[in-house]
């Protein structure tokens, strides 16, 4: 199976993008399946106004499409059962212990954020279902779907902190905190240790479920994303900036869409207006820097059309990004995407390399956090949990260049065994050498 996402800038032609690529894919005999999880749906209307609703529906033959409804599915799990109504009982019911008015409680008990979770639930569910060859999700604006996919690795972070493995698997056995209930007490008690196990169970099920979308979103094997843009500096801006926390969050970008691009051949007719051909300069000005940019992807375009791309014109947008004839392009062929993370020995030391394209020193600040190294670049934060080998070791120095950001590390002797430090630093060969270290690094 492949997952591909379309993302970029609002009003690029993201869902054009998708839909063109969802229905070349059916057309070559890929099973495919073709969501939308922008809040702002409209591939819909992309298709030509067929009915498309929350669960997958034929939109073409071999394939189904689905517009993604959070509200609607936090409805349907509340009303169902399972996961969520464990978690939410039990937060009502300790607010409500509290002091708190139970209407309150209830209210305050739905988790913020939980619409876009359910959004990666359903595509989680979608994957493991295996029906499909491909599945194509037309995101939302850039800065949202960098949101909705730093999602998976945030909420996992906070509840294991909030509620550890160890903790939730002894609870959901019945082997912690199990009340000894006395002759007067025992049907309260016993009633609060299965509400106990419930969570505890319904929190460890969650985390599975994030642990599993994330493992899927992020190995490149499965899943790529393709960034549309038009030839428009503050569009490429963008698409710039997600490419650098793509990689931050170690999400594989294969290809770039060039969307709407003036013909220049159209600019020899006599009467032309003289601000087209302004425009049309402006464009390939920026289509350099879209070059220059990202050299190491293919880069397909999409002509400007005077009609909207709708229903049957999405073949024709498709025969610009593929090829008409199946000996063309295939839509799911991409290279390989460079490792986003390595660790390599240099001497007696060690360096943790980090691709962060387009990143600069300015905007990067490095922080150890015990096991983590919190790195934080335009606004956007991940803590990248340091390999066993590196945990032992401190900071000294690191350097950005090129896209890479290099952290190195030298053994730390209060944390090594040893007869394995000695050993170290005995073979080590050559100086060790210190980085230069960007401001905010904390070494």
């Amino acid at each position: 199976m492949r997952i591909l996402l379309f993302t970029g800038k609002g009003g690029v032609g993201k869902t054009t993008a998708a839909a063109a690529t969802a229905l070349r894919l059916a057309g070559r005999g890929h099973k495919t399946l073709v969501m939308s999880v922008d809040p702002a749906h409209s591939l819909a209307d992309a298709l030509g106004g067929r009915v498309v609703t929350d669960r997958p529906t034929e939109a073409a033959p071999g394939l189904m499409a689905c517009q993604v409804d959070g509200l609607a599915r936090i409805q349907r799990h509340w009303s169902g059962g399972g996961v969520w109504p464990s978690i939410t009982d039990q937060l009502s019911s300790a607010m409500s212990t509290g002091g708190l008015d139970p209407i309150v409680a209830d209210e305050l008990a739905v988790l913020p954020g939980l619409d876009e979770l359910m959004i990666l639930m359903a595509l989680g569910e979608e994957v493991a279902a295996g029906l499909y060859d491909a599945v194509v999700v037309d995101c939302a604006p850039s800065g949202q779907t960098l949101r909705l996919l730093a999602l998976p690795e945030v909420l996992d972070r906070y509840l294991e902190r909030l509620y550890p493995t160890h903790q939730r698997m002894l609870r959901s056995l019945g082997l912690l905190g199990r009340d000894r209930p006395s002759a007067s007490s025992g049907i309260k008690s016993g009633t609060k240790a299965r509400g106990r196990e419930s969570l505890a169970l319904a929190v460890h099920r969650l985390h599975e479920s994030l642990v599993a979308v994330r493992q899927v979103l992020t190995d490149p094997a499965i899943t790529r994303i393709r960034l549309v843009l038009t030839p428009e500096a503050m569009a490429l801006a963008e698409a710039r900036r997600a490419a650098t926390a793509l990689a931050l969050f170690g999400y594989a970008v294969d290809g770039i869409i060039v969307n709407r691009m003036v013909d220049d051949r159209e600019l020899d007719i006599p009467g032309v207006p003289t601000w087209l051909a302004a425009w049309a300069t402006s464009q390939r000005r920026v289509l350099s820097d879209v070059v220059a940019s990202f050299p190491e992807l293919p880069i397909r375009f999409v002509d400007h059309r005077g009609d909207e791309p709708v229903g049957a014109i999405l073949e024709e947008v498709a025969d610009q990004l593929y090829g008409s004839s199946p000996e063309d392009v295939d839509p799911l062929a991409g290279p390989e995407p460079a490792a986003l993370m390595q660790v390599v020995a240099d001497g007696r030391n060690y360096l943790l390399r980090l691709s962060i394209p387009h990143a600069r020193s300015a905007d990067l600040t490095l922080n150890r956090v015990g096991d983590e190294l919190a790195v934080s670049v335009e606004g956007h934060r991940r803590l990248v949990t340091l390999p066993g080998l590196l945990s032992r070791c401190r900071v000294v120095g690191a350097a950005l260049a090129e896209g890479i950001l290099t952290v190195r590390f030298e053994p730390d002797p209060d944390r090594w065994p040893e007869d394995l430090f000695r050993a170290n630093t005995t073979g080590a060969t050559g100086a060790a050498m210190r980085c230069a270290q960007p401001a905010g690094t904390d070494a």
